[in-house]
């Protein structure tokens, strides 16, 4: 108990510790008993019968409802779904450089709006600018900067690609990974004609219940252009316009996007929108070298000067990846003609193809990533191999440049499918890998 100089009760230290229990006890009622019992020279003594009756009843609340939370049962999609933008968090935001002053006015903007009614804050930027890395960096500082009883909902939506995702399907799962983490009711689950109306309704609410109960949240939702256009969803008739406080809703898009003409439309107010400008030369410096610190390998001053002359015609963090990726087979001696550089993203993958096409052949090229890119969930490395197998012009190319295989071994003649990506340090190590874009 606070006291005051002369040993008396603070009267002003009560007086807040009994507004903060009933501000809790009002909005926590359904988890939250009340118990009243006199303190025996300010503790508990489980010797007179009062006591001993509070804390056994203290323990039967708290056995009763960790039965209730153990029992409650997470549907295995939503577990899936969860783990799977984690990961996608986790891999983007480790190589993002040169975003720190971004990051600081999202920050700087959240910290300003917390305590007052507020839109949510719009990133955008032209494709390859890298707007989701910068999501997931900001969800990543967020953790550490929010108070521990805070509810971070991430998802990336570009990770779906090339699939679109629905509306619905997102609202859904967004709500009840928001239900969990607060302990509220779940949104309904029978769909109905009037299912879309009542989960975008659902949504408002339950963002201002965890407002009302005084609990931080941030909620990140990126590549809303990626969004199938089932209930008209690019129209943002869903995403509301107003938050409570204490409520953050962070979403992205392409600039060119129709998605983004229809945010400007929505929210009058500019100070809500955040544009992903194209890298620095000194930035794009930065995240070179530390890519190649990180790969263990280093550029000629020439071969260095060449890569960033061609990353400086577009400032394009994908542009550099794909620049960086190439330059990882240089030798030392590798003459400035023989590098391909393109001068656009583009160009840059198409000289890649290209180098590919090279390499291994045209049809066994095309064929294997034709088929990842047809995949509606990728393709294990062992499932590309069979498809690749009964495909024959992949397999009279194969045949041209080495002898047939016994007819049990028909996958034999097959190069290393890893060797075919651009990117083979993108994917798992696992003896068993899963290919997708």
């Amino acid at each position: 108990m606070d006291l005051n100089a002369d040993g008396l009760l603070d009267a002003e230290a009560q007086g807040l510790l009994g507004a903060l229990k009933a501000r809790l006890y009002a909005s926590s009622q359904k988890i939250l008993n009340l118990h009243c019992v006199e303190l025996s020279k300010g503790g508990v003594d489980p010797k007179r019968k009062e006591h001993a009756q509070y804390l056994d009843a203290v323990c039967e609340q708290f056995v009763s409802q960790m039965k209730a939370r153990v029992g409650e049962e997470v549907p295995d999609w939503l577990i899936e779904e969860f783990g799977r933008h984690a990961a996608v968090t986790s891999e983007l935001c480790g190589g993002l450089r040169g975003r720190e002053g971004l990051l600081g006015k999202l920050c700087l903007a959240m910290w300003e709006r917390t305590n007052v009614p507020h839109g949510p804050l719009v990133v955008h930027g032209a494709a390859g600018m890298g707007t989701t890395a910068l999501l997931c960096k900001l969800v990543q500082e967020m953790r550490g900067v929010l108070e521990g009883g805070a509810v971070v909902v991430n998802r990336m939506l570009s990770a779906h690609h090339p699939q679109r995702p629905d509306i619905d399907h997102v609202l859904r799962s967004v709500c009840l990974q928001i239900c969990l983490a607060c302990g509220l009711a779940p949104p309904p689950s029978p769909p109905t004609a009037s299912a879309h109306l009542d989960l975008s309704r659902f949504f408002r609410n339950v963002l201002a219940d965890v407002s009302r109960r005084g609990n931080t949240m941030l909620v990140v939702l990126d590549a809303l252009d990626q969004l199938s256009d089932q209930h008209h969803a690019h129209k943002l008739y869903w995403l509301p316009a107003d938050l409570p406080p204490n409520i953050h809703l962070v979403v992205s898009m392409e600039t060119n996007s129709e998605v983004f003409a229809n945010m400007r439309l929505k929210l009058q107010t500019l100070e809500s929108f955040f544009a992903v400008e194209r890298l620095s030369h000194v930035e794009g410096k930065q995240v070179m070298e530390s890519y190649l610190r990180a790969s263990r390998r280093t550029l000629t001053p020439e071969q260095s000067d060449a890569a960033l002359h061609s990353f400086d015609a577009t400032g394009c963090p994908l542009h550099l990846k794909l620049i960086l990726s190439a330059a990882k087979r240089w030798t030392s001696f590798t003459p400035l003609t023989h590098t391909h550089l393109g001068a656009s993203t583009q160009e840059m993958m198409s000289q890649l193809l290209l180098m590919l096409e090279d390499k291994h052949g045209k049809e066994l090229v095309g064929g294997a990533l034709g088929y990842i890119t047809l995949a509606r969930e990728g393709l294990l490395e062992a499932e590309l191999r069979d498809v690749m197998s009964l495909d024959d012009d992949v397999i009279t190319e194969v045949y041209s440049h080495s002898f047939p295989p016994t007819p049990s071994l028909i996958r034999g003649g097959l190069v290393p499918i890893r060797s075919l990506t651009p990117f083979p340090e993108c994917y798992s190590p696992l003896s068993i890998s899963l290919y997708d874009f």
